[in-house]
């Protein structure tokens, strides 16, 4: 502890003492137990010869860019559905009068909402110790954990292909958006990804209506597939098996490639027409809007009865963070996908 002012030097060994009394008392029998007194010595390690090093940058999901928002009011289970199209107009006769149209609804997917949170309390103790002031990052860990949460509830809520309200799979033969060809980097491959971006041609509404979907198509892929898309899409020629060179008809196809590192199936691919508008496959279902997590710090509830503050809660000297969304995926739209699965 050389280098430390005298004073400072006798705060950490009185500190550290106390920490190592308690755990020969028994009053601590677990020297890892986290969040609490019991980290102190290991907190310090050898008196003040401890550092942390710096955190890896967690990988989040890129569900923002391949889902469309949906609000919700409460916590109920709604029933969503669309306007089906008014009929043809009728030629009205002289004078006559106007016959009335007729609009049909059509059913769709259930909507509700799930809520999702947790807390992380830290003792009086600790947070006096904290010497390093490595604690004022738990707002933001809380923070990264709820966004890992939601990276892998949106690609479930894709991967998983569940079953429609029509009872079939998302991604299905009867849905008509279903190829079983790899993504290959070779004038093949260009041709299977061509054949299954005219599915998109195919699609109907619930009267049998073609939908003209957008012109630009996103493709999204594991980590995996990153170099044989970016073959695919940007390169003029690609091998044909013969050792020969050929013109890539699905050069330029994909106006974006997004990589979402929480799709686990290597081989995998999804086509998307529509990634944040109505032929969305997934719905990202939230409160009123409201897209961010709530963090919060309890109030302690203590007032004081001859002066003072004391930020720490009356029953255990403990502050408390409190992390709460409420959000769902739900897969609600089968004709902006056009799925392979290999």
């Amino acid at each position: 502890m050389e280098g430390l002012a005298p004073g400072k030097r006798l705060r950490i060994f009185d500190a550290y003492i106390e920490a190592r009394e308690a755990l020969e008392r028994g009053e601590i029998t677990d020297a890892q137990e986290a969040l609490s007194l019991a980290d102190f010595p290991t907190y310090l390690g050898s008196l003040i010869r401890h550092t942390f090093l710096g955190r890896f940058t967690e990988i989040q999901g890129q569900w923002p860019r391949w889902t469309r928002q949906v609000s919700l009011e409460d916590f109920e289970e709604y029933t969503s559905s669309r306007f089906g199209r008014l009929e043809d107009i009728p030629e009205k006769g002289l004078n006559g009068q106007y016959d009335e149209l007729k609009l049909k609804e059509f059913p769709s997917e259930k909507l509700r909402l799930r809520e999702f949170g947790a807390a992380i309390s830290v003792t009086r103790q600790l947070i006096i110790s904290d010497r390093l002031n490595k604690l004022a990052e738990l707002p933001t860990l809380m923070a990264e954990a709820m966004a890992r949460t939601q990276s892998k509830r949106a690609v479930t809520a894709l991967a998983s292909n569940p079953v429609m309200y029509d009872g079939n799979a998302l991604i299905s033969a009867a849905h008509g958006n279903r190829v079983t060809t790899a993504l290959a980097a070779t004038v093949q491959g260009s041709t299977d990804l061509t054949t299954a971006d005219l599915k998109f041609d195919d699609m109907t509404d619930d009267e049998a209506y073609q939908i003209v979907s957008p012109g630009e198509r996103v493709l999204l892929i594991p980590p995996e597939l990153r170099y044989i898309a970016k073959a695919l899409n940007e390169n003029d020629l690609l091998p044909n098996g013969s050792s020969q060179l050929e013109r890539n008809l699905a050069q330029g196809l994909f106006s974006e490639i997004i990589i979402d590192p929480f799709l686990t199936d290597a081989n995998d691919y999804y086509i998307l027409a529509d990634p944040n508008g109505p032929l969305s496959p997934i719905a990202f279902v939230t409160l009123n809007g409201e897209t961010t997590p709530f963090i919060g710090l309890k109030d302690p509830g203590v007032r004081a009865v001859l002066g003072g503050q004391d930020p720490y809660s009356f029953d255990f000297d403990e502050i408390k963070y409190k992390i709460r969304h409420d959000f769902s995926y739900k897969a609600v739209e089968w004709r902006g996908v056009v799925g392979g699965q290999v």
